[in-house]
This record gives structure tokens, sequence and C-alpha cells, in this order.
């Protein structure tokens, strides 16, 4: 089994001995899974060779099966006919004694033999999909823009080597987190280790739930004027007609004040629950000492009086008193004051179900502790969280461009752009021109299939599942570079942004800032304009990369008119791990030496770079 395999067998092993209400130990959890392992190994092993008497699958099973009618009475029943006859010749009789226990019995192994002695290896490495693993050798971070340029020496030139590598391809788990400052490794526990996908997972939710809250409360202008709750289900029903009545713009509007509304009252109510904790603390001062049964049982890191505050605190609030959610809630409380106080602000005010799960499956027995591992979560992500708030913000108020990105004081210090060359939002014609020649040419030879409707910053909000773009920064690499990274896992053909440039249509190419269309005369041109995604690594022609550049022609309806326009998108080719650069092919020898120059990287690759 891969590593998600492992990590989502753990997690539902969790959940299923907590709805039974067994306090898990995660020491068993860990033991039983490489057991688990090995027997599928062996069951695979023995099925490949054809051994079926030796699959523990189908001798298990074989045991239950029920033999098939039969419509002749006179023959003898089946299980008679095929039952095997017993020999008792040599036998010395029944062995007085008592049977082995289950637990001190030997297991019965399956030994490979001669023939398969391959298909441990095979079976090893199946899991590993070369074109998307083999291809994703670690890329560590650099300090300045040539040495970057000779990690994609590396990740080219070592292209066949990872391929080839079992312990590299073990070690580049798709959803592994790549960013090699920040140490989460908890040993002996596979789902909550840092490049697992149950870490991932966790971390990625609070990202998505970032943007969902930020986006929802940005559309209604950061609404401070709380309405007052409804709760009377007469009045709610009320309001509800009265909305019915509205014209479609103020009915519009109310949705959205109300959705806003319902975001804020959700981030109010989970804050709320970090400081829990020091509420039933006060609770538990004021409780009597005398009043108190002994404690019994282990020691589990809370007093009786504690216990006590936490019942009483949960009864006034409304929560479950069963004994096992009593423990838990105890447990998470406590965790979540704890982070609180060590300062972790922006993963907490963001937390989801997963997260939330994530705390309460987490080992006490580990190494680093849960609160060590959330500040190292606060410390990596807290800038770009605050990023994403304001992009989404500034985007809400027409930031299309997303000329907020320049204003980041990594990015200062390491870009030197003007606000009139960045440009984001989309692909413009170089010269109306052009632009009608071409249409003059291709208006009514582009298939209808092929057109996409006139997209807007509203679409790329709120469709996050397969556009990632939002969550694509520039990340301070050493003192002098950038490099491009999503911080949330990217699956194969997401969509990460806009390649900033203009459209030609010309026999004129710019062979070194040029991107070739599949039309011909039809070339994009980035020596005027650039953009966030064209700072990205660019490996030699030919050679792999992690992302493509994708044509897609956009009908704009404007009226009778038919305006065609270009939009040339990124989109990923295989999985890419958060914080993982992105690697594009450069379209020629000229263009990916342009590309080695830290000088020309500072410029954002604008005209008047030279060639390295």
């Amino acid at each position: 089994m891969d590593n998600s395999t492992r990590s989502f067998l753990a997690q539902a092993l969790r959940d299923a001995l907590a709805s039974c209400g067994i306090d898990h130990d995660e020491g068993y959890i860990d033991s039983f899974i490489p057991q688990f392992d090995s027997y599928v190994l062996r069951t695979y092993r023995a099925t490949a060779r054809g051994n079926l008497e030796e699959s523990r699958l189908r001798s298990s099973s074989s045991g239950h099966q029920t033999p098939l009618a039969t419509s002749n009475r006179g023959r003898r029943p089946h299980r008679t006919m095929q039952a095997r006859k017993k020999k008792y010749a040599n036998q010395k009789g029944a062995v007085n004694g008592k049977r082995q226990s289950p637990k001190t019995a030997t297991p019965k192994t399956v030994e490979p033999s001669k023939e398969s002695g391959d298909i441990f290896t095979t079976f090893q490495t199946s899991d590993m999909n070369p074109a998307i693993v083999g291809s994703q050798d670690p890329i560590s971070y650099s300090v300045d823009q040539e040495a970057n340029h000779q990690l994609v020496e590396a990740y080219t030139t070592n292209y066949e080597k990872a391929h080839s590598s079992p312990v590299l391809q073990m070690q580049c788990s798709d959803y592994a987190v790549a960013e090699p400052s920040v140490a989460l490794l908890v040993s002996t526990f596979p789902s909550y280790q840092s490049d697992s996908a149950y870490t991932t997972k966790a971390m990625a939710s609070v990202l998505f739930e970032c943007l969902r809250v930020n986006s929802a409360i940005a559309r209604y202008k950061h609404q401070t004027n709380w309405s007052q709750t409804r709760i009377d289900p007469t009045k709610i029903r009320n309001y509800v007609d009265e909305i019915a009545e509205y014209d479609y713009e103020k009915a519009v509007q109310t949705i959205r004040k109300d959705t806003a509304l319902t975001m804020g009252r959700g981030v109010q109510s989970r804050c709320n629950e970090t400081i829990f904790w020091k509420i039933i603390l006060k609770g538990a001062a004021l409780v009597d000492q005398t009043t108190l049964p002994p404690a019994k049982g282990p020691a589990d890191g809370f007093t009786m009086a504690e216990k006590a505050a936490t019942k009483k605190f949960m009864a006034v609030a409304g929560y479950g008193l069963g004994a096992e959610n009593q423990r838990q809630c105890r447990i998470f409380w406590k965790n979540l004051f704890q982070m609180r106080e060590a300062g972790i602000d922006k993963v907490l005010y963001y937390r989801t179900k997963e997260f939330d799960s994530y705390c309460k499956g987490y080992p006490k027995t580990a190494e680093i502790s849960l609160v060590d591992t959330i500040m190292s979560w606060e410390t990596q992500y807290r800038p770009f969280i605050e990023q994403l708030e304001t992009r989404v913000f500034r985007l809400e108020q027409g930031d299309l461009a997303r000329l907020c990105d320049l204003e980041c004081p990594h990015v200062m210090e390491r870009l030197e752009v003007s606000k009139s060359s960045w440009n984001n939002a989309g692909n413009r014609w170089a010269s109306i021109e052009e632009q009608e020649s071409f249409e003059e040419k291709y208006l009514h030879a582009l298939p209808a299939e092929a057109l996409l409707e006139s997209q807007n910053h509203q679409f790329l909000v709120s469709e996050f599942e397969q556009d990632k773009s939002l969550f694509v920064f520039l990340v301070p690499q050493g003192s002098m570079a950038l490099s491009v990274c999503s911080i949330v896992p990217v699956c194969e053909g997401d969509f990460l942004g806009i390649f900033a440039g203009s459209v030609h249509f010309s026999e004129e190419f710019n062979v070194k800032s040029g991107i070739c269309s599949p039309i011909d005369n039809l070339w994009l041109d980035y020596s005027h304009v650039t953009g966030a995604l064209n700072q990205m690594m660019v490996s030699k022609p030919g050679a792999p990369a992690n992302v493509r550049l994708h044509w897609e022609v956009i009908d704009d309806d404007l009226g009778t008119n038919h305006c065609i326009s270009w939009r040339v998108s990124v989109r990923a080719t295989r999985s890419i791990r958060p914080f993982y650069p992105l690697v594009r092919t450069a379209s020629s020898q000229e263009q990916y030496n342009l590309h080695l120059s830290p000088d020309n990287a500072k410029r954002g690759f604008l005209e008047g770079c030279k060639d390295d």
C-alpha cells in the first residue's frame, strides 16, 4: 500500500474505535498497519504465481461457500463427493493437551517461489507512477537565480535516474510538503508525518476555508453592523417571505448580506471555542474540593475539579454529557487554548472539521507535541494566509491584475517591475489591426466547442475546486530570488493562473520572449507585460516540467458583435506538492538563456533584459 492508503486506513481505525467509545492506542494502530500491509503483500504474491491453495484470501472464504444445488436426487450430496478420503494409518492416537493459544500460535507464512522472485519488486514499485513521482525529484531552495537554474539543470539531466531510483520514488510522495525548513516529523506515526496526505489535507482545508470566508465577507464590503439573530420560527418565516417579494437587486443584496453574517458567526463560534478552557479553569477554582469524589484510574492530566467544571460548562452550553464526549472535549478545548496562548492565530481562525479531526487523533506519545506542530504550520503559512486575505478583498474591489502582489515586502525586495507592466488578469491583443486581421481569417473557422465563455473574477473566487490560481504565490527563495509555488496540493489539469503577455498575429516572432500557439503566426510576447507566473522556473526545450501553457479562445459577446480574445493559461501536468516550485519548458534555447540571469529575473524578464 502507498502512504496515502496507510494514512486513510489509520484514520478509519481511529474513527471506528472512537465511535465505540474506546480510547485508542496509537501504538496499536501503527503496529497493526505494517502487519496488514505484509498480509496484502503475501496475498498478492501468492495470487500472482497461481498458488491459490496458499492464498489466505481464498482459503478463508472457501470454507463458507455454498455448494451448487443438484436436481439428481439419486446422487450423493455434492459435499460428500468432493470430500477427501481420510487415512488413519500410522497414527498413534490423539494427543492429550491444551490447544495452542492463538496469541502464541506460529502464523503460517507464504514463502516466495523461485519463479516469483521478481514479484515483490514489481509490486513495491507499481504503486508509484514514474510519470508523476519519478519526475518530481526535490528542488531545494537556493540563494540566487543562477543557483535556481543549476537546480533545473539537475531536474532535467537526472530525469532518467529519478525513474529508476526506488528510494527517491518513496521520498517523492505526490502530496508531501516540500518545505525543508519546517520539521513536522512525528516518528513511528505514519499518518501524522509531514508528507502524509492526512496532514496535508488538514492544512489545505484551512486555506480553502480562508478563501471561502473572505470571499463571502468581501462581497458585502466587510459590513460590521450585525443584525439581530432571529430564533423565533414565525419571525424567520416572515423574513423569508419578505425577501421573496423584493426585486432582484435588493433580494441578491440581502442574500449576500445574510451569507456574510452567517460566515462571520461561524468564525466567531470557532474563535469562542479557543477560550472555553480558560472559562472552565475559572469554574474549577470555584468548585468545593470536599464535594469531589476521589480520583480513579491512571492520571490523565486533569484534576477532579477540572472534570467537574467541564461537565457543568457542557451542561449549560448544551453539549452532550456522555463520558467519552466529556473526555474528548476536555482534551480538545485544552489544546485549543494552549495553541491560542502560544500565539497561533490564523490557523485557529480558519480551522475546519478536517483540522479538528487531525487534532483529536494526534498521538499523545509523539516526539513533537500537537501545539509545536500547529505552531510550525502557523509560522510557515501565516504570511500567505495574510496575502490571501488581502488578495480576495482587493479582487472584489477590482484588482484583477493583482497589483497587490507587488506590494508584498519580500516581492518588492526581489522584483523591480512597474505596476503598468504587471497584469495577471488576461492577455490583450497587441494592436487592433492584428486582432481584426485574425478575426477576418479565423472567426468563422473556429469550432463552437472551442470557445469559452467570458470569465470574470467571481468565477475565480467561487470555483476553487479546480481553480488553484488564488493559491499561487511568489515565495522568497534565499535573499535574492523568487519561486512560484502553490500553497495547496495541485492535481493534474488544475488551472493555476494566466501567463501574462500580449497576443500577436504576425509573421515577426520574438524568439527570446515569444510563446507559439497552435495557429500559424499567432503567438504571445511577454517582453512588455509580465505577471506572477512569468517568474516561474524554466527547463531546457524538450525537458520535463510540471506545468504547461494552454491557449484558450474566449468569445466576448458584446451586443451583436463577437470579439475573439485569447487566454494563455497555466495548467498542471501532474500532481504538485505544496511549496513545490512550478517549472515550465522553455520554447527555445534563447528563451532558456534569458531566464538564467539573476539580473533579468529582477526585471521580470521584460524588454531590455540581456542574454546570459
